[in-house]
């Protein structure tokens, strides 16, 4: 079995002290950020529905008030990418947390869908901003097999935080459907803790450093696993209740096996970094799927809520698995003038899958479970290719 080599490892923003604990806790508190974007407000589209039921096509716009955001951080990432390698990681955060208290809090005032919908596109600019500077700025920071630790440290928090966003969401909900919107004020919060990290890498930086071939054809498979693993992998909360609601679970049983299911990827991604440099990373991804493609299957043969559970947990160890193994392999090849606009690709890529889900592993209301038979297909396939090439074709080598 091959091995993965990482690239040399650059020199980092910060010399050869590791980050501290504050620069530390602000880059995960960044990353929780970004699931904050659409479960805040899941719990409260019934009771906006229900508010704006006046106004035309009511019932589109406001499940497009969800989805907005990811189609607007899909297609702004590239962006905020290039200015994060021009102006330095630092400036982007601060103006992105600026726009985020802006847009997600807008929701608190607005009188109309319209000017509620403009509120979610710049919530979606300001996510792809914090995604793109911050990805960028924890490629500067970490090296080796540092970097691989820290981004599950990431990737766990950032489900921690969605198991305790998802309920706190349904609490406000209770209250009024304008009151998850006041969670978005907490950006302002990070803000003090975003002025003292290092200002990151900029162009003007590392333009004496050395150019080197860089893999693009690694960087592109990345991006299409990422993309494929999102539309998989977000078929739980995308059709995952209306399962649930087919199979008799109330909608508190419903929010309780989201959570458990959440909380199963957070502990997974704890544990990859055992993975992460003592395996190829085609192996490491390639098993994921493959639990995710286990998980699902079961889930589809479910027939009441206690069998579906073994099904959410299998899931959730592969999807635990896969994505921080997908940042660390795309860190370890992308130089460092493109950090920036590599990490953006990789956030386009991402909820451009979520955005996708729905639309092409849909099922019909009366079989719910056949989207999951889809899933569990597609990620077989995917898990089968890449397991074979990982012992058939060249070893994964950074050409940086």
């Amino acid at each position: 079995m091959t091995r993965f080599a990482p690239a040399s490892a650059p020199a980092s923003v910060s010399g050869a002290a590791p980050p501290d604990f504050a620069t530390r806790l602000t880059l995960l508190l960044l990353a929780a950020l970004t699931i904050m974007s659409g479960a805040t407000i899941a719990p409260a589209l019934p009771a906006m529905q229900a508010h704006f039921a006046d106004q035309p096509n009511a019932e589109l716009l406001v499940k497009l008030a969800l989805t907005i955001v990811g189609l607007a951080i899909a297609l702004s990432a590239p962006l905020s990418g290039v200015l994060a390698d021009r102006f330095g990681r630092r400036p982007i955060l601060i103006g992105s947390l600026l726009l985020y208290a802006l847009g997600g809090a807008s929701g608190l005032i607005v009188s109309s869908l319209g000017a509620l919908l403009v509120g979610r596109v710049i919530l979606g600019l300001a996510v792809a901003g914090t995604m793109t500077a911050g990805g960028a700025l924890v490629n500067d920071l970490f090296t080796g097999p540092a970097r691989g630790k820290f981004l599950s440290q990431q990737a766990a928090f950032t489900s921690f935080g969605g198991a305790v966003l998802l309920p706190l969401g349904g609490l406000l909900a209770g209250v009024g459907w304008r009151a998850p919107f006041a969670i978005y004020f907490i950006s302002l919060l990070i803000l003090p803790l975003v002025l003292r990290l290092p200002k990151g890498r900029h162009v003007a930086e590392i333009s004496h450093e050395p150019e080197g071939k860089t893999a693009w054809g690694a960087i592109g498979l990345v991006y299409a696993l990422a993309l494929a693993y999102m539309v998989i992998f977000y078929l739980m909360p995308a059709q995952g209740p209306f399962l649930m609601k087919f199979l008799g679970a109330s909608p508190a049983a419903t929010g309780l096996l989201l959570g458990a299911f959440t909380l199963t990827a957070a502990i997974t991604s704890l544990t990859y970094s055992r993975f992460s440099g003592r395996f190829d990373a085609r192996t490491v991804a390639a098993l994921g799927f493959g639990l995710v493609a286990g998980g699902w299957a079961i889930v589809s043969q479910g027939q009441n809520i206690a069998s579906v559970i073994p099904g959410l947990i299998v899931a959730g160890l592969g999807g635990g698995l896969v994505l921080p193994n997908l940042y660390t392999w795309l860190a370890d090849i992308t130089p460092s003038a493109w950090r920036g606009r590599i990490v953006a690709g990789m956030s386009s890529a991402v909820f451009l899958g979520q955005f996708l889900s729905p639309l092409l592993l849909s099922a019909p209301a009366d079989h719910p479970a056949n989207g999951f038979v889809w899933g569990a297909g597609a990620a077989l396939v995917v898990g089968a290719a890449l397991l074979a090439f990982s012992f058939t074709g060249r070893p994964m080598r950074a050409a940086v």
